[in-house]
């Protein structure tokens, strides 16, 4: 019996194995190539993202700071607080407030009679409340009663408000509303009463985690002072304060906190915020020297980028209203 072999089966050979490692060697080049390029893209994305929270954040603290500042001074329907019964230290107050939780000294938060000051890259005396602060940072107190009146029956148990007109006022808490003269006046309202600080803290989440942030402590419901994170990555807060001496509606200078002679003349707020990005970016030289509220302030090389941005809040609720009628405005 004869075999038939057919022609077209033809002994085949496969991949050698010098010819499957160059295989494999050219796809590793052409894959490492891929991932270099991904990689350089999402760093790029990433630094580009940074970049711009960077501004974004920035501004976001300025505004922050620079709407209380705007409003600063102003306790409903007056802006004088010596008209203002059971303010701090108002012994004929008829109804007397209550202590506030975590508060930074006794009724720290009804102290309406300055109603902005500031600390000199320290914590100002007595301050309990503000805690892990970044040293050579600058503090700043700030206490305004809401623009927005509330209406006796939306009044909240817990929370501080003032009742006032261009008469009089008197601080209240919660449902306990007062009779003030004039009081069934248009412009006899209630509004919530706010106390605020602003300070540099060393950390962000917890203590020590080596991430400075931008925080306050501020007045709640309660009554209590809470401290709140406002922003991550801000590490430096400067201020100084333009006063009016002689009372000719324009700014004579701007100094420091332990510079200013007189609180209630100060009309303007010059501020200064340094934040840095969430992420280092490593190659970067980042050393760089700032010029802050007057001062230098170097950086080191640590590969994360930063952003200095400054403003001027101009307080005009801080001008009293007895001031701008002898003025004739």
């Amino acid at each position: 019996m004869k075999t038939i072999q057919n022609k077209n089966f033809k002994q085949q050979q496969g991949f050698s194995l010098v010819e499957m490692m160059l295989a494999m060697l050219i796809g590793i080049i052409i894959m490492g190539g891929i991932l270099s390029v991904y990689t350089n893209t999402r760093d790029l994305q990433r630094s580009s993202e940074d970049q711009v929270n960077l501004v974004t954040d920035a501004r976001f603290a300025l505004e922050t700071i620079g709407y209380d500042l705007r409003h600063a001074g102003v306790f409903g329907g007056t802006n004088i607080p010596t008209l203002i019964s059971c303010r701090l230290g108002d012994v004929s107050c008829p109804a007397m407030m209550p202590l506030a939780t975590g508060d930074c000294f006794n009724q720290w938060y009804l102290n309406i009679q300055q109603p902005i000051f500031g600390g000199e890259s320290v914590v100002p005396p007595g301050f309990t409340c503000i805690l892990n602060h970044q040293a050579t940072t600058d503090v700043l107190v700030v206490r305004y009663a809401d623009s927005n009146s509330v209406d006796t029956a939306a009044l909240v148990p817990g929370t501080a408000y003032v009742r006032s007109n261009y008469l009089s006022g008197q601080l209240f808490m919660g449902t306990a509303q007062p009779v003030i003269p004039d009081d069934t006046g248009a412009l006899t309202a209630n509004h919530q009463l706010y106390s605020r600080a602003y300070y540099i803290s060393d950390y962000t989440n917890t203590p020590g985690d080596g991430l400075p942030s931008l925080r306050r402590v501020d007045l709640v419901n309660g009554p209590q002072v809470q401290d709140q994170l406002i922003l991550p990555g801000a590490t430096n807060l400067q201020v100084q304060y333009g006063e009016d001496l002689d009372d000719d509606g324009g700014i004579d200078h701007f100094v420091n906190a332990d510079a200013v002679s007189d609180f209630t003349k100060v009309y303007a707020v010059r501020l200064w915020v340094l934040i840095k990005t969430e992420h280092e970016e490593k190659g970067l030289n980042t050393s760089r020297t700032y010029t802050i509220a007057g001062n230098t302030v170097s950086v080191p090389n640590d590969g994360y980028r930063r952003l200095l941005i400054s403003s001027v809040v101009k307080m005009r609720n801080m001008v009293k209203v007895d001031e701008q009628a002898s003025s004739g405005s």
